[in-house]
């Protein structure tokens, strides 16, 4: 159980990490698109101009900024939930062993079950068939 809460947090922060590197990629792209609208890259570098950003794209990028902090905060608390040290191989291949064999052992409980719920059926389908063959000796009083 403690393995699949490892996996669904690396799971996660692999998912934060994603989120986070589209949301730099989208802002560094928005920032360099509203300092040098329709230029080429190669323009772009040799520019040297004051550059006054509008109202409404400082507020985007602040808010994506916001977004991209927590989204930070939120992959380092679980980062900080995984475990100091994972297994090693020999006690992963250790651990397969021992739920292969817990395995088994329940495959047989169940085996044991359905044979046990397959004669208790036949138990009752022939108690049933001799109250029937019983009940349909006795006459009725009308």
């Amino acid at each position: 159980e403690m393995e699949t809460e490892t996996f669904d947090a690396i799971t996660q922060i692999q998912a934060y990490i994603r989120e986070i590197s589209k949301m730099l990629e989208v802002s560094v792209h928005m920032l360099h698109e509203s300092k040098f609208p329709g230029e080429n890259k190669a323009a772009s570098t040799t520019v040297t101009q004051t550059y006054t950003m509008s109202e409404a794209a400082a507020k985007h990028i602040a808010s994506q900024a916001e977004i991209i902090f927590q989204k930070s905060k939120e992959a380092d608390l679980l980062i900080g939930s995984l475990p100091a040290e994972f297994s090693s191989e020999e006690e992963q291949l250790l651990e397969i062993e021992r739920l292969e064999q817990k395995n088994k052992e329940v495959g047989l409980e169940l085996k044991t079950a359905i044979e046990l719920a397959g004669e208790w059926q036949k138990k009752v389908s022939e108690r049933i068939k001799l109250v029937a063959a019983e009940a349909s000796l006795v006459k009725s009083p009308y």
